[in-house]
């Protein structure tokens, strides 16, 4: 079977069928392939969060924060 006939086969589908075919699809990537997927997807789930929480939220799960004690009490490093 080729790309274009399970492409075919995947639009005659119901809405539901169709939402399980791309999940199952997503699961089958790796966990840094599905990370930006997954972020558009909740994007498109909440319209009305602000971009600012959804930055701030993935940074947190980047990894990329700092104690408030250390962001309170020193300097940022230097941006170059």
């Amino acid at each position: 079977m080729t790309a274009v006939q399970v492409i075919a086969q995947i639009k005659a589908l119901p809405a539901a069928d169709r939402a399980q075919v791309v999940e199952e699809a997503i699961r089958q990537l790796t966990p840094e392939e599905r990370k930006p997927i997954e972020r558009l997807l909740r994007r498109l789930q909440h319209p009305d969060i602000p971009e600012s929480f959804w930055q701030g939220a993935e940074d947190h799960e980047d990894g990329r924060t700092v104690e408030m004690e250390a962001a309170l009490r020193e300097a940022p490093p230097a941006v170059e």
